[in-house]
């Protein structure tokens, strides 16, 4: 018995020990927060579509690319294919750079005849493109602007890229430690998407086949495309810009305004367009488009407002303007009422005026009409040439773009919806405006 009653002391004062060790250790217990303070609070940002869904090589993006090999020239839309060519300069660097100027038009001595043309739809400044759409650093005229750019595809090892200004009259030559080699190989994977393609030149400053303005040569077998839209919400978007609810009120002519202490929206119901302008930002936007290109596509893509295909395409430093105009199959809409385009300029500190059309791709199929063939580029050259109201020395690019046409619905059809048809259709930009080609005739958009 004695022996019992000892085992059981033993226990007792065993687990009274342990009692005591564990209470001092609770006790004593700091959590380790070191992370737990340092840990960002991540903000949710709003948004009216996918949130960082492109990147800005498929935003500031070409039109066109033509590959030029001696007397044989070819070329496509800039499909999102073609806008992955600049995947090529990841990593890599600008060795040399050489300042070139012609008083007369430009001569580029020692492009070969191999070349690929990229031309884009406005002025971009080169250091932003290199550093933000590039990832390169390249010391490089600061203010320098182009439109279009050219690789050399020649025999040497390292690729060498002219940018060339919008008057034919510049350019920047670079050459980089890009293989030539790599190039090649992503001209191979687009080779059946290659068509015809002509040169034409229009004044003293697009004779020769650095400076000619190419164009697709035959442009046929084009597929109209019927698209139904969704609205985007005006509450969304009110969210995204105002920092507290707005006042509402209804303008006689049917517009709804919002506005609070920092900012005024006029929405349009009948055409589906918002303007915001943010009236804490001085009335003077940004006029350096190095600052309010990257900062404008950061801005909306933060809240998914690159609900389409939509690419630069133009931007006006004198207003501080900056146009993203919608895409499809590597080709640009065109449509009067600004419903396939986004308005951004940036003011001092952030966003000044934002305006868009409150529409979004929803799906996008074939018509199944037949496929349809348009006016060779010859015959466009030829009847804008004789006609004596165009200035034809003015005529600066010549592209397939696709006419919005909203579909006829029946009164009861769903407001969410809207049909519309894109139809392909020559594009003529004269004098930096933008016309529809119609049987000799140019119609402002």
């Amino acid at each position: 018995m004695k022996i019992k009653e000892y085992v059981k002391s033993a226990i007792l004062c065993a687990l009274v020990f342990s009692s005591i060790v564990l209470t001092l250790l609770i006790w004593n217990f700091s959590p380790d927060l070191t992370n737990v303070e340092n840990e960002p609070t991540k903000e949710v940002s709003k948004s009216i579509g996918p949130r960082f869904d492109e990147e800005i090589s498929q935003v500031v993006a070409p039109l066109q690319m033509v590959q030029v090999q001696g007397m044989k020239v070819e070329g496509m839309p800039a499909t999102s294919e073609v806008n992955h060519l600049t995947d090529v300069f990841h990593k890599q660097q600008v060795k040399k750079v050489v300042y070139i100027e012609n008083e007369q038009v430009l001569l580029l001595r020692e492009l070969s005849d191999h070349f690929v043309v990229l031309d884009y739809p406005t002025d971009i400044p080169l250091s932003m493109y290199l550093s933000d759409v590039l990832d390169l650093q390249a010391k490089v005229p600061s203010q320098f602007k182009f439109d279009r750019l050219i690789y050399d595809i020649d025999e040497t090892d390292d690729l060498v890229v002219y940018a060339i200004d919008a008057e034919r009259h510049r350019a920047v030559k670079m050459t980089t430690t890009v293989k030539v080699e790599s190039i090649k190989t992503h001209l191979k994977e687009l080779k059946t998407a290659l068509r015809p393609y002509m040169n034409i030149s229009t004044n003293e400053d697009t004779v020769n086949k650095a400076t000619y303005i190419y164009a697709q040569k035959n442009p046929e077998n084009l597929k109209t495309y019927r698209t139904i839209f969704n609205h985007i919400n005006v509450e969304d978007l009110n969210a995204i810009l105002f920092d507290d609810t707005p006042i509402v009120r209804t303008t006689k002519s049917g517009n709804t305004i919002y506005n609070n202490n920092t900012g005024v929206v006029n929405y349009d119901p009948d055409s589906k367009t918002y303007h915001y302008t943010n009236l804490s930002e001085d009335e003077r936007s940004t006029r350096d488009m190095n600052i309010s290109i990257p900062r404008t596509f950061d801005y909306i893509n933060e809240h998914g407002g690159f609900t389409d295909d939509f690419r630069l395409f133009q931007s006006n430093s004198h207003q501080g303007l900056i146009t993203y105009q919608m895409f499809l199959n590597g080709r640009p809409i065109f449509y009067p009422n600004e419903l396939n385009q986004i308005h951004v300029s940036w003011g001092e500190h952030g966003i000044f005026e934002y305006s868009r059309g409150l529409l979004k791709t929803n799906v996008t199929i074939d018509n199944g009409q037949k496929a349809k063939r348009l006016p060779t580029a010859e015959d466009v050259r030829a009847s804008l040439a004789s006609n004596s109201t165009i200035d034809f020395r003015k005529v600066e690019q010549l592209v397939v773009g696709y006419r919005m046409v909203p579909e006829k619905e029946p009164d009861d059809r769903l407001e969410i919806q809207v049909n519309s048809q894109f139809e392909p259709t020559w594009y003529i930009k004269h004098a930096g405006t933008w016309y529809e080609y119609n049987d000799g005739e140019l119609i402002e958009q």
